[in-house]
C-alpha cells in the first residue's frame, strides 16, 4: 500500500492525515497479521488479547476516519460520493465482523476463520482506500495538514 507523500518544499514536519491514516494501517494490518499467524498452542491465550487490542484499535481507527476523513473528502470537491459510500459501507461489514468475534469463543475454529476473514476485509479495505480515496484527497486541495493535525489531536484524547 502507497499513497502519495508531501513535496519535499513542505515545511511542515508534522504528519498530514493520509500520513497518519497510512500509519495506521500499516499498524493494523502487522496486528491481525500476527493473528492469523499465531500457533495453535498459543492462540487461545495470546490470539484473544491481541484480537482484543487489534479490535480496538481498528473501532479507533474507523471512528477517526468516520468523524475527521470522510466527511472533509465529502466537503471538497472532485471526491466521488459512490467511493465513500462504499467506503463506509466496508467499514460496517468490518465494525459486524468485530462484533462477530467479540461474541464467538476464541477456542473455536469458527474464532479463528472470523479472525482470518476480517483480516482480509481490513487489507482490502485499506488497498481501497489508499489507492482510490488518498490521490483524490490529495489532488482536491483539501488542507491535509490541518486535518492531520486535527486527527492527532483526537487520538491524544483518546489515548490521554
Amino acid at each position: 500500500m502507497t499513497t502519495n507523500r508531501r513535496t519535499p518544499s513542505d515545511n511542515n514536519d508534522e504528519p498530514d492525515a493520509l500520513e497518519l491514516l497510512h500509519a495506521e494501517h500499516v499498524e493494523l494490518l502487522e496486528m491481525f497479521g500476527k493473528l492469523c499467524d499465531a500457533d495453535a498452542r498459543h492462540r487461545r491465550i495470546a490470539e484473544k488479547k491481541l484480537a482484543i487490542a487489534a479490535c480496538k484499535a481498528l473501532r479507533q481507527h474507523s471512528q477517526i476516519e468516520w468523524e475527521f476523513f470522510y466527511p472533509a473528502l465529502r466537503a471538497a470537491s472532485g471526491i466521488q460520493d459512490d467511493l465513500l459510500d462504499a467506503a463506509r459501507i466496508e467499514h460496517r461489514t468490518l465494525d459486524e465482523l468485530v462484533l462477530e468475534l467479540s461474541h464467538t469463543d476464541p477456542r473455536s475454529s469458527e474464532y479463528t476463520s472470523k479472525i482470518h476473514a476480517l483480516a482480509m476485509q481490513i487489507a482490502h479495505h485499506f488497498r481501497e482506500e489508499e489507492a482510490k480515496l488518498f490521490p483524490r484527497a490529495r489532488a482536491s486541495g483539501l488542507n491535509l495538514s490541518e486535518l492531520g493535525r486535527r486527527i492527532g489531536c483526537r487520538k491524544a484524547e483518546r489515548e490521554g
